[in-house]
């Protein structure tokens, strides 16, 4: 598949050539895995349209608030009700994509430690599909930051059934009661779908599916070959460069989670400073990819990180 290996010191990129646009699955298991994967991302591009254009009824819900009336409400409760629908097919998107994660992680991190680099070439198909699931990750938490009329119809529905309860038949309801208490627990976060990934890989940690030295292999090898891939302009795709980025700030995320010391110690595998140089240096500047680092991350607020790193995103 065509990777070049080579054995680094921290400060040195692991150079190792991943096709993130063409890759494909080599053995029957990864074809498997990869053609499971592929039936849930495969919804993803589609999904993300289908949400940039979402519109809440805020003003018929406003409306029914300020001039109650059987009329008000029930206009308001109408409008609401494909809203709610709208999201409880993200919340179940949420939870495919949260067993996903394992999947693909499970399979990504197994063997040796010694062994990371070899394995993500081996298995960069699926290495390709995890970046998918990022890229939709961070793309989807994006469009949720600017749709604060979301919680607002969930609210609004979560109101309307509780007060009508007694004259709903319950083919009138969207979601079970359960499901409701999940789906808003869930949409609270600013970005969901990167807190139910990190959910789930802190937990596969504390499970110990795979060693946890594996899985700090795994994620950090991650990182440090997309920036490798960015750094050396592997790609002649804007697309696909973009794609990558996403990736290696997800998975630092992801990585500053699971890891006790975190992505910003000044013994992490992770090329830490070269990633957020490039960051800050990607053009056209990608604030929400600079945000995640600020606000997503466990320890980048901690006392020890370095104020250099700090300012390199300031």
């Amino acid at each position: 598949m065509g990777a070049l290996l080579s054995i680094f010191s921290k400060e040195s990129p692991l150079k190792i050539f991943l096709d993130l646009e063409n890759a494909e699955p080599q053995t029957e298991k990864e074809i498997i895995i990869y053609k499971e994967a592929s039936e849930v991302l495969n919804k993803a591009t589609e999904l993300l349209e289908e949400f940039e254009q979402y519109v809440g009824c805020g003003e018929l819900i406003r409306k029914a608030i300020s001039e109650p009336n059987e009329d008000n409400e029930l206009a308001a409760w109408e409008a609401v009700i494909p809203l709610v629908e709208q999201q409880y097919y993200y919340y179940q998107f949420y939870e495919q994509i949260r067993v996903l994660s394992e999947t693909l992680l499970r399979e990504i991190c197994s063997g040796e430690t010694k062994e990371t680099s070899n394995r993500l070439v081996s298995l960069q198909a699926l290495v390709k599909h995890f970046v998918h699931l990022l890229d939709f990750v961070v793309r989807f938490d994006h469009i949720k930051m600017d749709k604060p009329e979301m919680q607002n119809d969930f609210s609004y529905y979560r109101r309307y059934v509780s007060r009508k309860r007694s004259e709903l038949d319950i083919n009138d309801l969207v979601v079970e009661d359960q499901v409701c208490d999940a789906m808003s627990l869930t949409f609270a976060y600013p970005a969901p779908m990167l807190k139910g990934v990190i959910d789930t890989v802190v937990n596969f940690k504390i499970k110990n599916v795979v060693p946890e030295k594996n899985l700090t292999s795994g994620l950090s090898s991650m990182v440090n070959v997309f920036y490798y891939l960015l750094e050396n302009r592997k790609f002649e795709s804007e697309k696909t460069n973009l794609f990558c980025l996403r990736a290696m700030v997800g998975t630092t995320v992801i990585f500053d989670h699971v890891d006790e010391k975190g992505a910003f110690d000044k013994k992490s595998p992770i090329q830490i400073k070269n990633c957020l140089t490039l960051l800050a240096n990607f053009d056209p500047k990608q604030q929400s990819l600079i945000n995640m680092i600020k606000f997503s991350t466990k320890h980048w607020r901690d006392e020890k990180t370095k104020q250099s790193l700090k300012n390199i995103l300031n």
